[in-house]
């Protein structure tokens, strides 16, 4: 059991040693004791690995952290509290869930380094070599994926390559190594997970070769985004697209994947996933919270709180009238969804509905409009695929294909600002032929960030967009498309509300007729707020005071993990 402990005690320390009864901060990254008499044979080495993608192990992570993400980033609207400041830009060290987003993803790394330091070596029996080569390389991929979004959540963050040497050293109050070291060793892990891992695995949750590549090819393309490392940006650029050519070429064509079951449960493990958190209906942070936190009302969920959050209004005027993803990303008047509320016929999207009686069930949001992405209803609607204890079955993308095609793209456009590339525009119009939406011949940066935006909401990816956006094209851009809802002109204050003035009557009669309702910018038109603009602070968050307080070498300045110039 020693290694379980000194696993543990690092899991405190990188989650800021917090003394609290709740038990969530009490990390145990290994199930499994670990002896030499239980690791003799492939089954019991795969039970560990398994760990790496269940919801359990990245729960802070996914359940409190992850879809902040989309509100920074102008995608989810929600102005409620801690939660709130996220789309404010105003969350400080202090901000509940960055402790969490840093706890939860070094939950993951440290279950890898158990598996790498302290599982693999101890293996005997009936494990092969290649047994062994799959289990490091799904670790050694997970932790450099990981570190990869530390590098683009916080920047400067702590490697953490082997927690049990750290803990038998007593060397534990680490400090912070630069981005472009922590991006080495990423792509370094990434390179190693490449030459590890099988063509396939058995279960299709596992990452292997291909699927890897992708992670690796996500990888590159934001370490080329960058103009002040001094990298080979051409090369890392032709890296990526080789890496995401293979995975295209060799996994089910996109199109004959249906956009609108690839949330649901019947999706899991499908072949438009490439890396997703294994869920399940088992309790509270065994499976997918989202079902409970985006879900509209308990017209079609057993539990919700997801009322008062939606689409942005920049966000909606992202899609065309015919783009097929729309309302399999978000709920707008007159949508029809037959799978949810099934007990009653079905439901029909209205701003305000009410019963028989003339009550209202569901009231307008500022947005007229709800989350559908990940929402699959009540218990009762999905074969009891949704538990009571925020746990629904749909597992949750970290990777998908369709980011794959996407990324191919931008590697191909490498440094220039548009491209032409038959190849490139191929998989580009594959992506837009799924949506329904026409064809283009050529494609600008900018508008593959908006493909990416509407083929990605709500799956916290365009925040490592915009992150690459930045790097390219410096913080004043950045902060411009941003704030400027992407070319729509539409500010995050930006909301809808009825017009009191033409309509001073709003009731059954007329309040879901689009018409009435207005959209305004500032107070004095009637809106909750005026401008909200983001500033440089919104790009880098801080490093939680729950951690640095533990830990305060991490508030040093950054040093090279390789004690030299990054390469």
């Amino acid at each position: 059991m020693k290694n379980i402990i000194k696993t543990s005690v690092l899991s405190l320390i990188i989650g800021g040693s917090l003394v609290s009864c709740n038990d969530f901060l009490t990390i145990d990254p290994i199930d499994k004791p670990v002896l030499e008499t239980y690791y003799t044979t492939p089954a019991a080495l795969q039970s560990t690995t398994m760990a790496l993608y269940a919801s359990k192990t990245w729960s802070n992570f996914h359940m409190n952290f992850q879809w902040k993400l989309d509100m920074i980033n102008g995608d989810i609207y929600y102005t409620y509290s801690d939660e709130g400041q996220w789309y404010f830009g105003t969350y400080t060290s202090v901000n509940p869930y960055l402790n969490e987003g840093w706890k939860g993803i070094y939950n993951v790394i440290l279950d890898a380094n158990s598996i790498i330091h302290d599982i693999v070596p101890i293996c005997g029996g009936t494990i092969t070599q290649a047994d062994k080569d799959q289990a490091l390389g799904e670790a050694r991929a997970m932790r450099g994926y990981c570190h990869y979004m530390l590098a683009e959540v916080w920047h400067d963050v702590p490697v953490i390559e082997n927690n049990t040497e750290m803990i038998s050293s007593g060397n534990l109050d680490v400090p912070r190594n630069t981005q472009a070291s922590v991006y080495r060793f990423a792509m370094e892990d990434l390179d190693a997970a490449v030459e590890l891992l099988p063509e396939e695995t058995t279960d299709n949750y596992r990452l292997n070769k291909r699927k890897a590549r992708a992670l690796r090819a996500k990888l590159a393309v934001t370490m080329a985004a960058h103009k002040d490392y001094g990298y080979d940006r051409d090369a890392l650029y032709a890296k990526a697209a080789a890496d995401a050519l293979d995975v295209i070429e060799n996994t089910q064509a996109l199109t004959q994947i249906d956009f609108s079951t690839l949330f649901d449960v019947e999706a899991n493990n499908g072949p438009e996933s490439i890396l997703a958190i294994q869920c399940g209906v088992l309790g509270y942070s065994y499976g997918n919270a989202r079902n409970t936190a985006w879900s509209r009302s308990s017209v079609i969920a057993d539990q919700t709180w997801g009322a008062g959050k939606g689409p942005t209004l920049s966000l909606q005027q992202m899609y065309d009238r015919n783009d097929k993803r729309r309302m399999w990303t978000y709920m707008t008047n007159g949508d029809v969804y037959p799978m949810l509320n099934r007990a009653g016929g079905g439901y029909t999207y209205q701003y305000v509905s009410r019963d028989g009686n003339g009550d209202v069930l569901e009231d307008r949001n500022e947005m007229l409009a709800h989350i559908k992405k990940y929402i699959i209803g009540k218990g009762a609607d999905c074969d009891g695929n949704v538990g009571i204890n925020q746990d629904a079955a749909n597992n949750i993308y970290l990777m998908r294909l369709a980011d794959v095609y996407l990324t191919y793209v931008e590697a191909k456009m490498g440094t220039a600002s548009s491209t032409s590339d038959a190849t490139a525009m191929k998989y580009y119009n594959m992506v837009r032929q799924r949506a329904g939406v026409a064809e283009a011949s050529s494609v600008t940066y900018m508008e593959l960030l908006k493909e990416r935006r509407r083929e990605l909401a709500f799956e916290s990816q365009t925040w490592f967009d915009t992150q690459r956006y930045r790097y390219r094209e410096g913080n004043a851009a950045a902060l411009e498309m941003l704030n400027n809802g992407y070319g729509t002109g539409l500010n995050r204050a930006s909301m809808i509300v009825p017009d009191y003035n033409k309509y001073p009557t709003i009731d059954a009669s007329n309040e879901n007729n689009r018409d009435i309702y207005i959209v305004v910018s500032n107070t004095a038109d009637g809106g909750q707020y005026d401008e909200i603009l983001l500033t440089d602070l919104s790009f880098v968050a801080p490093i939680p005071a729950a951690v640095s307080s533990s830990s305060p070498a991490l508030m040093g300045e950054p040093v090279d993990y390789y004690g030299g110039a990054a390469e």
